[in-house]
């Protein structure tokens, strides 16, 4: 029975590759809708993609900066700078792996199984070779695009840091793509697994499963990366002993190990085992590819099956549940209350956006655990200023998790309104009460979040009241900010077609917005950082700050709060104003 099966296989392949006119085919409706979009934009438009380019390119230049200086820097340190560069490019694509890995599952469980067109493409007479690669290529372009983009800038400054000569870049041209199919393929294999076992309508149990399993990779990842030996060198025997050992890759099963191996040595002009590693690479991607082709062919037809299935009646219904809503929205006036009770249970009711709540859980009770493990002993003046040092870089460091965690729950929230939005529209209703519904509803858990993370973190790091209360506060404020920043991009670029919230935070709106946010976080930190300054300075020198510092000190607060209400006044009237210029 094996033989026939195999034998269909093989010719499905050959005519899919004989015939590459029939796969472009099953590709040119994503690069169509991009030439078709470029086509249809008027003056205003095209300013505002000359905007966003450039803006783009100076996110781009300022993370090739932060890699470059980093990289100077760790090289000018004696001996142990080289190790550090090595693993700092093995952090960088571990972290690519990890997210790219967790990215195509969820990528894939759409293009595969849920997505509008299906209907039409799984009813044409198209081999299911052609099929599965026409989808592989879709998952794997709308699952990798942004990590290339940050990649890029990352490798060059490797590059021009170590004065690599050009074998370097043509070796990361060669590993890029073998390393972000690997990914792709795992993540699509995993998908039809789940769909098969659960139903693709009623994910609940499949990311429910995929958030403890990419918990658990991840925790097992960042344990063999082994980050302690980085603080404690005692140890070891001897520094060449530790040197050795950090020189050691964490894991040699990883492709994000092999990826390091390919282009580390490259970097001081030396191929070393280079090619062994990209063979190793290229067989391994070549490999999985087949085997999650071969996987597909037997499981698509039953797994797009159940995904048919219709959806069974939540929780959302019940008694109590109405009651805990009634009560949570009684500050509100009764329209957007209403509008707010939607939300939730929209929220809710859909279960690929509550069931990242477990992961988003686990995430921050580990960075919690984090501070409370940082080595803190040491004489009392240098540790009074690592702490407080350490917990007004916490307090940017915050604000980028609110900000990734509004990209992902905040910013979609138009877009998820879909070909409904049009009732909103016509309803005799104000539609900024629809705004400040959505708002409320992302700033109250936002906000929770993010005192949790800042009062925490600064109970372990037993910082100064003054520390404690900046931090609070300014990171209070910030996050009205961030939401509604985050609501006005969102008007900005909607995507009423989007099949789920993931795909609207991976498109062009969400690196928009986390460019914008990143922006306005660091801003507000740069100028709270002369008031920190002065007021460590005054302890250390134990003098009261002069007239001109107080002055200083004002200023900088006062730009900072100006700055905050001004994004958040702004984002506000623009958000209202262009929800009621939105065609679904």
């Amino acid at each position: 029975m094996a033989a026939p099966a195999t034998t269909t296989i093989l010719t499905d392949r050959a005519a899919t590759w004989s015939d590459p006119a029939r796969l472009r085919l099953l590709l040119a409706p994503r690069f169509c809708a991009v030439r078709n979009r470029m086509h249809r934009l008027d003056r205003r438009g095209r300013m505002a993609l000359g905007f966003l380019g450039l803006l783009g390119a100076a996110f781009w230049a300022a993370i090739f900066v932060f890699f470059y200086r980093v990289l100077r820097y760790f090289l000018s340190v004696p001996e142990f700078g080289p190790v550090l560069t090595y693993k700092l490019l093995g952090m960088v694509f571990l972290t690519f792996f990890s997210i790219l890995l967790f990215s195509n599952i969820i990528t894939a469980l759409s293009t595969f199984f849920l997505s509008r067109e299906l209907d039409r493409i799984v009813a044409a007479p198209i081999s299911r070779t052609l099929f599965f690669y026409a989808r592989f290529g879709d998952t794997l372009i709308e699952s990798s695009w942004m990590v290339v983009v940050f990649a890029v800038p990352a490798f060059l400054a490797y590059g021009i840091a170590h004065h690599a000569g050009p074998l370097f870049y043509l070796a990361t041209a060669l590993t890029l793509p073998p390393f972000l199919v690997v990914p792709a393929a795992l993540g699509v294999a995993l998908t039809a697994v789940l769909v098969n076992v659960f139903p693709a309508r009623r994910t609940r149990d499949i990311l429910v499963l995929l958030s403890v399993v990419a918990l658990a990779v991840l925790y097992l990842f960042l344990r063999m990366l082994q980050p302690e030996r980085l603080v404690n060198p005692e140890a070891f025997a001897s520094f060449v002993e530790f040197l050795a050992a950090m020189r050691t890759p964490s894991s040699s099963f990883l492709p994000s190990t092999w990826a390091a191996e390919i282009l580390y040595p490259l970097l001081n002009g030396h191929s070393g085992s280079a090619f062994f590693y990209l063979l190793l690479l290229l067989s391994t991607a070549a490999a999985l590819t087949v085997l999650c082709e071969a996987l597909m062919q037997h499981l698509f037809h039953s797994g797009w099956s159940k995904a048919q299935e219709g959806r069974k009646a939540r929780f959302t219904q019940q008694a109590v549940w109405e009651r805990a809503l009634q009560v949570a929205t009684l500050p509100f006036a009764p329209q957007t209350r209403l509008l707010m009770m939607k939300e939730i249970k929209t929220f809710f009711r859909d279960t690929s956006q509550w069931s990242q709540l477990i992961l988003l859980l686990a995430l921050v009770v580990v960075y919690v655990y984090n501070f409370s493990v940082l080595p803190l002993k040491g004489s009392p003046l240098v540790t009074f200023y690592f702490k407080n040092v350490i917990a007004f870089l916490n307090l940017a460091l915050a604000g980028f998790v609110i900000a990734s965690v509004a990209v992902r729950f905040v910013l979609p929230s138009v877009s998820l309104e879909g070909k409904s939005f049009w009732i909103a529209k016509t309803a005799p209703l104000a539609l900024r009460r629809l705004w400040w519904s959505k708002f409320w509803v992302g700033a109250v858990p936002l906000l929770v979040l993010g005192e949790v993370l800042v009062v925490a973190t600064n109970h372990y790091l037993q910082v100064i009241p003054l520390m404690m209360w900046l931090s609070t506060l300014t990171l209070f404020c910030m996050t009205f900010g961030i939401v509604s920043l985050g609501l006005a991009v969102g008007a900005a670029y909607p995507k009423f077609d989007a099949d789920n919230a993931a795909k609207v935070a991976a498109g062009v709106g969400g690196l928009v917005y986390m460019i914008l946010c990143m922006s306005f976080i660091g801003a507000v930190v740069v100028l709270e950082a002369w008031p920190v300054y002065a007021w460590f300075m005054s302890r250390l020198r134990e003098a009261p700050l002069s007239a001109l510092a107080q002055a200083g000190v004002a200023a900088s607060l006062v730009a900072a709060a100006a700055l905050t209400l001004a994004v958040f006044l702004f984002s506000v009237r623009y958000g209202i104003r262009r929800l009621g210029t939105i065609e679904p």
